[in-house]
């Protein structure tokens, strides 16, 4: 709680407010959990879009792979 909490509210209130902060936490629990699981469907995607490995490194497809090849040699 916060200082103006604890100098201000009654015995009373700062009751009601932990009581609320603990029946409220399985809730910010899976919203958080929600939100990670977003992200690592978002850094899948961007991964898969930009054809990049786990390191970041950009991975080149077989078909890029002979058609670069082929452009070097000329």
């Amino acid at each position: 709680m916060n200082t103006c909490m604890n100098q201000y509210a009654t015995q009373a209130e700062q009751d009601a407010a932990r009581s609320q902060w603990f029946a409220e936490r399985d809730l910010r629990r899976k919203e958080r959990e929600e939100k990670e699981e977003k992200r690592k469907e978002q850094e899948k995607f961007h991964r898969e879009w930009w054809g990049l490995d786990e390191n970041g490194n950009r991975v080149l497809k077989k078909g890029n792979e002979e058609g670069k090849r082929s452009q070097d040699q000329r």
